[in-house]
């Protein structure tokens, strides 16, 4: 099965986000991403979500249909979809890094630059959720 891997953001259309509307969103994609083989991470400051999405391009496709009907974001700005050859969060049907002030930060500047770096986005989700990925394994 050929991979891909998906990097979008988009705006909350009820800032702040908070912890409680992100674990309604994780719990929905425990349901919906397993039976679909989709992996991902989901990261968010006050107003923003950014997410990594990992799957076949016909379950992204679908998946991605979904999001941008969800009433809860708007402006979803698809950065980048690529092919892949492996998964960066195998076994996580979605996994939400609890946010320190630094990667707070880091997200929050990346979000306003306006030549972002998708590389810099996976790096930071990457770092962000490491001990959770190592923890969970």
């Amino acid at each position: 099965m050929a991979l891909e891997q998906l990097v979008y953001i988009s705006r909350s259309t009820s800032p702040p986000c908070a912890a409680r509307l992100v674990a309604e969103i994780a719990a929905e994609a425990l349901r919906h991403n397993p039976p679909n083989n989709i992996t991902g991470a989901l990261a968010f400051t006050d107003t923003h979500f950014v997410q990594i999405l990992e799957g076949s391009v016909s379950s992204l496709d679908v998946l991605l249909l979904r999001l941008m009907l969800d009433a809860r974001h708007t402006d979803l700005e698809v950065l980048d979809r690529i092919s892949i050859a492996d998964r960066s969060f195998l076994g996580w049907a979605m996994i939400a890094p609890v946010m320190t002030p630094v990667g707070y930060r880091q997200l929050v500047q990346l979000i306003a630059d306006d030549n972002r770096s998708v590389a810099a986005f996976r790096d930071l989700l990457l770092t962000l959720c490491a001990s959770h990925m190592v923890a969970g394994v």
